[in-house]
């Protein structure tokens, strides 16, 4: 993982925090820590992909990496001209 990844995680968990704490507000224990595992597998799944990137990217004026990679020719291709 690099450092523009967990900025995009921690945003998405300060978000998905902020949203809990409006919509949860006065429910029971039991229900924070499910909302909170939700949280948890959410934002696991996403650090398996470029969405963390995606999401922070444009804030900290970091280039797309994706666009970077696909400019490239694949190996044993002419470069197109």
């Amino acid at each position: 993982m690099d450092e523009l990844q967990i900025r995009g995680l921690a945003m998405m968990l300060a978000v998905a925090l902020i949203v809990m704490l409006v919509l949860l507000r006065g429910q029971k224990r039991a229900i924070w820590y499910f909302a909170l595992a939700l949280v948890a597998v959410g934002l696991g799944y996403l650090a398996t992909t470029n969405a963390p990137r995606e999401f922070a990217g444009p804030l900290f004026d970091a280039p797309d990496q994706a666009v970077d990679e696909t400019a490239k020719p694949a190996p044993g291709t002419a470069p197109a001209q």
